[in-house]
């Protein structure tokens, strides 16, 4: 059974995470080796079959990374595995390359792609990352098919960071596909603005504007609040840059780390997919999320998300509600993180739909 609602909500907590998070602090080491395993779920609550496993090791500065599922003989099937070395280091230049092979329904390698990084410390104080792609042909070369340069520079008042894309031309050369800017400016102690633009090459050559996104956060004590904007050019329309939806949040932060935030979602789409014909080109409220992270004594740490939505069928009101709790529990070998993932049935019960353990061995 299909449950959109669900791949709405995990697409909303990655960007949320990365614009709320607090200033950074020092992370801990990767862990020696991860062994993830998923689950789903079906009406009856009965666990449904073939839900990948990960397993991934590091041995020696080499990552192994293995993707596999339950095959129909009911035995382990590898679906993708890679292998990630260092090339060079020296402080924070360094160069590495994966090595990505798929395997086709019955385990039999099928193609390749490897991905080469480089991060390098300029001498202006801007840090360049240049991740280079290549993927196999039917004929079984590797042919390069992209390049992206991640540029990133602190300022007096803020910072900037650029993201571009190119791809080979039919001359053969590299040409810019994509561009992405964004600018951090700190207006005073409490408040930041930042904003970002994308631009795409169209068929005129030109790259031209299609997504702008602006946001202020202003931190008053443990409390910190953002106010967010997106536009969206309007390709079959008017032809410009059409104001799509804001988001505005709320996050407490407390001196042990435990934290509290409530967020509401305002868009012109139901579902992010389809248009609101009630009610065109005004952006209505489209998802309340609450998310809870406690940090008990003994170490543990206990994160729940509720998110109610709107769903096509309803658009009038948020009907929808899923519910992530995720465990992250110490051990002296390392720790283990349970997430589950419960869904609002027809009959207004919540219902788990996924659940994944990953265990994280030092």
């Amino acid at each position: 059974m299909s449950r959109p609602g669900v791949s709405i909500f995990v697409a909303l907590l990655a960007p949320l995470a990365a614009q709320q998070a607090p200033s950074p602090q020092p992370q801990p080491s990767e862990p020696r080796e991860r062994r993830q395993s998923n689950y789903r779920y079906d009406a009856s609550g009965r666990a449904v079959p073939g839900e990948p496993a990960v397993r991934e090791e590091r041995r020696g500065g080499v990552i192994e990374r293995q993707e596999s599922i339950r095959g129909a003989s009911g035995q382990a099937v590898t679906t993708r595995s890679s292998q990630e070395r260092v090339l060079s280091e020296q402080g924070e230049n360094r160069a590495t390359e994966r090595v990505i092979h798929r395997y086709d329904p019955d385990g039999r390698p099928t193609t390749r792609q490897m991905v080469r990084t480089e991060t390098r410390r300029q001498a202006d104080g801007s840090l360049v990352k240049v991740e280079s792609l290549w993927e196999q042909d039917v004929n079984g070369r590797m042919q390069f098919t992209e390049r992206r340069t991640t540029t990133e520079a602190k300022t007096a008042t803020g910072g900037t960071a650029s993201i571009v894309v190119e791809r080979p031309a039919f001359s053969g050369s590299l040409e810019v596909v994509e561009r992405t800017d964004r600018t951090d400016a700190k207006k005073s102690d409490a408040v930041t603005e930042s904003v970002s633009s994308t631009r795409r090459r169209e068929a005129n050559g030109r790259l031209e504007e299609r997504q702008r996104e602006s946001s202020v956060a202003t931190k008053s004590g443990e409390v910190t609040t953002r106010e967010t904007q997106q536009w969206e050019y309007n390709v079959g329309g008017t032809g410009k840059m059409d104001f799509t939806g804001r988001t505005s949040s709320r996050l407490t932060e407390q001196p042990d780390g435990s934290q509290v935030e409530d967020l509401e979602v305002y868009t012109t789409r139901i579902a992010d997919t389809t248009p609101d014909l009630n009610r065109p080109g005004v952006p209505t409220l489209e998802q309340q999320v609450r998310r809870e992270k406690k940090v008990q004594p003994d170490g543990k740490i206990v994160e729940t998300t509720s998110a109610r939505v709107r769903q096509v069928a309803e658009p009038a009101r948020l009907r929808g509600l899923l519910v992530t709790e995720q465990v992250t529990t110490p051990g002296a070998e390392g720790q283990t993180v349970e997430t589950k993932v419960s869904e609002r049935d027809a009959n207004g019960r919540l219902q788990l739909v996924r659940r994944m353990v990953e265990e994280q061995k030092k």
